[in-house]
């Protein structure tokens, strides 16, 4: 969490040369002229100075706004503008100074000549005017001034940053050109397998140095979890433990342990797990996603534009990270593209492509089954209409595609039906009540509405703005540019836009929102940005070489530098300050446990891990009977030490209150009036994630964990109080252990422990 004065702009100000502000320099600066006739000379000393002003200050707001996306989400209900503004005055006069350099410079661009002219102005005014609601969530606007002064400063980063590039890039192409030949014969220029090896360097080193080779995420935990039960050669494991001392939400324990999630990434982690190399699987992964986007943007656009896209791919941070921890978007993200690939190569009229593209797509279902279905069927309909209209021989490639498909996912309905007793029941149902897709009551929390969706929608596209290259620049800006001006489309065209738009609306139903490494729901549009991006640019290409007659090299040229220094600041700037935010115990994960028992080189041992308060209230409500969902919703109802009141008041006293098999029905309406209680004693509401003290998160143990191992040298379980004895009559004759934070020495420690 960043505090509100970590977010107020806690860089020093700009050292700014007062000899810049004089009326000579003012002079000097009005006599720029950016002409489309190359034969007139620009003044480029101010064009140059004027453009590290104006990039100066867009990475200033960039590294205190855009970086600090997701905790700024956190804080803006009770931000206040003085907060912002206190202090700030020259930095605020600085803004104004570089914002007029900027909007002078753009009026110097001939733009009518540099930007095709449109016949159909409907399709300009959408595409500008969606690109202006989605670079920011406008949804932020309703919490007050500060939220419209950093709507207003993002958008004034953006600006700046875009003009500083060109400024800067433009100055520099004049200078130093790059070889047309040395680019077109570099073996780094012409082949997906470099970018490929560098994304999995990148990955490797992020995996061990930022998450210490172990998952981070809760969906990971369990994920891996299920991949050491199917290590095995089962599908579930059996219990050894109390399973109040080894509930985590996100495994499932009726008589039988197995993961509420889908079989297809566990799978794929299993062949990590049988090497013990887990952490492996998410990077090669991300070496395929390069290799096969190369070969689709190749096939699909050309082979300069798929290198381009290659390098933007595997310098993404948002690839980087997915790609260095164990989320299973990788695997969706892989099985969509080698779909996208194959229903490329259907017109060679080998069924064989038919077949690997509806087992991609189905595998994609048996891993995320929203996004795999919705996939599907985009491209079900791309074969029905291979050439634009329905055909005979379209329908003959649709029937190996309907079999692969139907193949494919009938791994997750036989999961279900061996782990739920029912094809159509997930453990994620039985887990938290519903599958979280819907209006209305769906899982915890408000119910969910069509604005609610909009507003989660909203906030992803503009997180992937952010997170997707991190850098000063808005990342779908290109996708617009090809929405203004791009040409007719084409088949092509058509499928990659149908998954843009038709993903955000299956989410759209989705009851939940977050950013985990960015908008990790829209990871499998990866693909389809870069591919409109690329066109996109290609479009600005075009126009620069045609419209005002700048030489090929030129403008390559300047493409090239606006790349290096954006990468500058990526990787000097960006990657840095999010590579600290994912190793600081990233989702309250970390490997402190078990990494203080290889210390102590533990044998025989019992650690109690002391979890969060609401971690053991959420466990005894699970124990209870309740499913994750009702538990959620009750602990915003009542406290641990209430919800003991409330047993006691039930006649369940100490361990009976563990083992007790209570009437829920009577038990929910004795929770509600206690919470009444508490309101009409003055206390606040309920906030259970608002802890005070130390604690770790039961996570930090169970990753650890290997369910079918029943017998490990050290057992890793819940601190659960006097219910700990249950547990230790298991386990007659082991050391028992304790990790908790000792404020003496400042850190989480292992202590001996006596019952």
């Amino acid at each position: 969490m960043v505090s509100v004065h970590e977010i107020s702009f806690s860089l020093p100000y700009p050292n700014i040369d007062r000899q810049y502000f004089t009326c000579e320099f003012l002079r000097e600066l009005l006599s720029l002229r950016m002409m489309a006739d190359q034969s007139k000379k620009i003044t480029t000393i101010p064009l140059l100075l004027a453009g590290c002003f104006c990039l100066l200050c867009a990475v200033l707001l960039w590294k205190n706004i855009a970086l600090h996306f997701a905790q700024i989400e956190e804080i803006l209900p009770s931000l206040h503008i003085s907060n912002l503004i206190a202090g700030k005055t020259i930095f605020f006069i600085f803004i104004v100074f570089c914002l007029g350099l900027a909007i002078f410079i753009l009026t110097k661009i001939p733009w009518r000549q540099l930007l095709p002219d449109t016949g159909n102005k409907v399709r300009l005014v959408l595409s500008l005017a969606a690109f202006g609601i989605t670079f920011m969530p406008l949804f932020w606007l309703r919490f007050g001034a500060a939220a419209w002064l950093l709507t207003v400063l993002h958008a004034i980063s953006l600006l700046l940053g875009l003009v500083g590039i060109i400024a800067l890039s433009s100055w520099l192409a004049q200078r130093f050109q790059f070889s047309t030949h040395t680019l077109k014969g570099s073996w780094l220029y012409s082949n997906p397998w470099f970018p490929a090896a560098f994304l999995l360097g990148l990955s490797l080193y992020f995996s061990h140095h930022c998450f210490a080779n172990i998952p981070h995420i809760e969906d990971s935990i369990a994920q891996l979890l299920q991949a050491r039960i199917f290590a095995t050669g089962q599908i579930t494991s059996e219990p050894f433990l109390p399973k109040e001392f080894f509930f985590f939400g996100f495994m499932l324990d009726f008589d039988r342990w197995f993961s509420q999630y889908p079989p297809g990434h566990p799978l794929i982690l299993t062949l990590g797990v049988l090497i013990k190399m887990p952490y492996l699987i998410n990077p090669l992964l991300g070496v395929l996603s390069v290799i096969l986007c190369y070969f689709l943007l190749k096939w699909s656009i050309g082979q300069k534009e798929a290198s381009w896209g290659a390098w933007a791919m595997c310098l993404s941070p948002f690839v980087i990270f997915m790609s260095s921890e164990f989320m299973n978007h990788s695997t969706t993200l892989v099985t969509s593209l080698l779909g996208w690939v194959a229903l490329y190569k259907i017109t060679d009229r080998r069924k064989i492509w038919s077949i690997i593209a509806g087992l991609a797509f189905g595998y994609c279902a048996a891993t995320r089954p929203l996004e795999g279905v919705i996939l599907a069927l985009i491209g079900g309909c791309y074969v029905l209409s291979t050439d634009g209209k329905l055909q005979f021989k379209s329908i003959l490639n649709a029937v190996p595609y309907t079999l692969g498909f139907l193949a494919a996912v009938s791994l997750y309905f036989i999961h279900n039906s061996l782990t739920t007793g029912h094809p159509l029941t997930t453990g994620y149902q039985l887990s938290w009540g519903g599958t979280g897709v819907g209006l209305g009551e769906v899982n915890w929390g408000p119910p969910h509405t069509l604005s609610y969706g909009i507003i989660n929608t909203f906030m992803s596209i503009a997180g992937f703005n952010v997170y997707l290259f991190e850098i000063p620049l808005p990342a779908l800006l290109g996708i617009f540019i090809w929405a203004a001006w791009g040409k007719r489309l084409t088949n092509w065209d058509k499928v990659m836009l149908a998954v843009l738009i038709l993903i955000p609306i299956g989410y759209l139903f989705y009851y939940f929102h977050d950013f985990c490494f960015g908008p990790r729901y829209y990871y499998v549009l990866v693909p389809q940005v870069l591919y409109f991006t690329i066109k996109g640019i290609c479009i600005i290409y075009n126009r620069m070489v045609q419209g005002l007659a700048i030489p090929h090299q030129k403008v390559r040229s300047g493409l090239i530098w606006a790349g290096i220094i954006l990468l500058v600041l990526q990787f000097s700037i960006a990657i840095p300050y999010r590579s600290s935010v994912y190793a600081d115990n990233y989702w309250g994960t970390d490997d402190g446990p078990m990494r203080e028992a290889r210390r102590l080189d533990l044998k025989n041992a019992v650690v109690f891990i002391e979890n969060q308060p609401w971690e053991v209230l959420q466990t005894k409500l699970h124990h209870l009977g309740y499913n994750m969902g009702d538990a959620h919703k009750l602990m915003f109802l009542v406290t641990l030490e209430g919800l003991n009141k409330v047993l006691t008041e039930m006649g369940y006293r100490g361990e009976d209150s563990w083992e007790a098999e209570v009437n829920l029905i009577e038990l929910n309406k004795r929770i509600y009036i206690w919470n009444d209680r508490h309101i009409d004693a003055g206390n606040p509401p309920i906030d259970p994630w608002a802890v005070e003290g130390n604690y770790t998160y039961f996570s930090n143990g169970v990753l650890h964990q290997d369910p079918t191992d029943r017998n490990p040298e050290v057992i890793l379980v819940r601190d659960l109080g006097d219910h700990n004895n249950k547990l230790l009559e298991q386990f007659p004759g082991r050391k028992t252990y304790r990790y908790a934070y000792d404020p003496e020495v400042g850190r989480f420690r292992i202590l001996p422990l006596r019952l």
